[in-house]
């Protein structure tokens, strides 16, 4: 709501028009609940391309890595923007198997606590 965003910009009318902001609050968090259903269901557009403030984050995370970081994979600062673009552009595929199973966690020994210092004798 803070942000200049485009769901933020819609909660801000939503506030205007309706008075309350729990309930802007509520209907921005539930647009934000419905698009990582849709993601984790697999039903996303790929991106075409960076918009300003992704290229602003991926520039920060770039000056993170830092002059060393930069020698040290061996690479300049603009091969690095342009591997890291096409990565984001060309994207990953993650697969949500509801009928995956993970192992049980095993038990783990119970242990009595110790006794606070007052209590010793």
């Amino acid at each position: 709501m803070r942000s200049k965003d485009p769901l933020a910009r819609w909660g801000k009318k939503l506030l205007a028009r309706k008075g309350s902001l729990k309930l802007a609050v509520a209907a921005v968090a539930r647009k934000l609940t419905v698009a990582i259903w849709y993601l984790l269901n697999g039903k996303w557009t790929p991106l075409e391309e960076l918009d300003e403030r992704l290229a602003l984050k991926l520039g920060k995370i770039i000056t993170q890595v830092g002059a060393a970081g930069l020698k040290k994979i061996n690479k300049t600062r603009q091969q690095l923007r342009e591997q890291s673009d096409q990565l984001l552009k060309s994207g990953r595929v993650y697969l949500l198997d509801p009928d995956k199973k993970l192992p049980a966690k095993s038990a783990l020994p119970r242990t009595t606590p110790a006794q606070p210092h007052w209590l010793a004798s």
